[in-house]
């Protein structure tokens, strides 16, 4: 008997003009790993939330169903770690898991410390969640996961903010206890498990499940199908973007001078002196946890810091101070959503620089530019996670921003859209504006930036690319 059978699964949300599924069927067999393949928007997470019960459990929405046979004893790990944490700080969050178990209290923090070492997540307990990186944060989901002991795990881009090191041991993790479970995932970073999975099934733009295969069926018989379809597979970068180098302007928009952060009264970057130029791509790299995202907000003046920030030579004391200019799109794309429709987020920004007739046909623009028209209409949290992260980097534009800070711009994207977005970040550069990125993604470090940043032992050194 499968693990999981849905037959003829219609599901439409309320707000949408048509449904999402239609008489969709799929079935998962009891210990199969399954790698869940499509665009963004194609109801990959959606499909997971009826998988795991969430829908319409505790997510309400309408649905019609012939057979719906899915898994009690699940886990699920989402696409963003923090809609699943429910405690303020790291041990209360996993108590809370094993209180479930009913597991005795003095037994608790081995358990935790057990689990936590699997993961890779070396912090204090009493740290309040809040406080750990995107990446520490998806850490922690995992853990959580590891901890309930489900027969079946739903893990929805479980990796995404993850650096190299860290995705690859967490996929070992993940593959050393996976043996007798259910798996079922979606993600974009596929290299690590694309041969380690049994099947693959892809879905299309509107949501139907259009061919399933082996991985290396897939690969050998149907990579044009994938590419089609704008998804990753382990050949995808074989169709990346070229560009010819940029050379900067050699105007100084950015300078930072003794810039000291810390976190729980330690440091954890030290820069001494750096400066930006016009139209320079920039990527800031590093390991989970070493204060990348940190370094941005301190660029913004949104967190305490010593030391200066300059901009066109002029001393920033606070936000406002260049606000616009210098433009940050943050890591979590829904912290900086504040309209009730995705139209209205990027024609909010243009609204300053053009007459209305010439805003709304700018704003129409970049809507096409992102692929967002068709959810134009929709408030941006009800969008997928890629769609947000599309929308959260088309708000900047329409503010014409000088400086573009971007902390991992293409998380969540597929391959069709995080390559448009490589070629918008190119044209930009071209024109003169700075990109400043943080990414994980060792393909667009070695093919796009013209410096590369890493921060390593609190201090930030410099690794140019080949053609600078």
């Amino acid at each position: 008997m499968s693990e999981i059978d849905i037959q003829k699964l219609n599901l439409k949300f309320p707000e949408a003009p048509s449904k999402l599924f239609t008489d969709l069927n799929i079935s998962i067999e009891s210990g199969e790993k399954v790698l869940l393949l499509g665009p963004s928007g194609s109801g990959k997470s959606t499909l997971l939330n009826v998988m795991g019960g969430l829908i319409p459990k505790v997510i309400q929405t309408p649905m019609k169903v012939r057979t719906l046979n899915i898994p009690e004893n699940n886990a699920y790990v989402f696409q963003d770690p923090d809609s699943q944490f429910t405690m303020p700080t790291v041990a209360e969050e996993l108590a809370f898991i094993l209180e479930n178990r009913s597991i005795p209290k003095e037994n608790m923090e081995p358990m935790m410390m057990e689990a936590l070492g699997q993961t890779g997540l070396d912090v204090p307990l009493d740290l309040n969640i809040n406080n750990l990186s995107g990446g520490m944060k998806q850490k922690l989901a995992i853990t959580s996961a590891l901890l309930q002991k489900p027969d079946t795990l739903f893990l929805d881009e479980p990796t995404s903010m993850l650096d190299d090191e860290s995705a690859a041991s967490l996929w070992d993790v993940i593959e050393g206890i996976w043996s007798d479970r259910t798996v079922v995932i979606v993600e974009h970073r596929v290299d690590y498990i694309w041969d380690k999975v049994d099947r693959v099934i892809l879905m299309n733009d509107n949501a139907q499940i259009i061919h399933e295969g082996t991985p290396e069926d897939m690969l050998k018989h149907h990579k044009q199908l994938l590419n089609e379809y704008g998804v990753w597979h382990p050949d995808s970068w074989q169709k990346a973007p070229e560009f010819d180098p940029v050379q900067p302007d050699n105007e100084v928009l950015l300078e930072l001078k003794n810039l000291r952060i810390e976190r729980r009264g330690m440091d954890i970057l030290n820069i001494d002196h750096l400066s930006i130029k016009k139209g320079e791509w920039i990527t800031i790299e590093g390991k989970n946890g070493t204060g990348k995202s940190s370094m941005l907000s301190a660029i913004m003046k949104l967190i305490p810091s010593d030391g200066d920030v300059y901009y066109k030579n002029k001393r920033i004391k606070k936000t406002k101070q260049f606000a616009g200019e210098v433009y940050p799109v943050f890591q979590n794309p829904e912290l900086q959503f504040i309209t009730h429709k995705v139209f209205d987020e990027i024609y909010i920004n243009m609204e300053p620089h053009f007459e209305y007739t010439e805003a709304v046909r700018q704003t129409e623009v970049i809507l096409n530019q992102m692929g967002l028209n068709d959810m134009a209409h929709l408030h941006p949290l009800e969008i997928s996670t890629g769609q947000k992260r599309r929308l959260s980097v088309a708000t900047a534009l329409g503010g014409v921003p000088k400086v573009l800070l971007l902390d991992e711009p293409t998380f969540g994207l597929d391959q069709k859209h995080a390559f448009r977005m490589l070629r918008m970040f190119h044209e930009m550069t071209a024109a003169g504006t700075t990109i400043i990125m943080i990414t994980h993604d060792e393909n667009i470090k070695i093919r796009y930036p013209g410096r590369r940043l890493i921060i390593e032992d609190q201090m930030l050194e410099e690794k140019r690319t080949d053609y600078v």
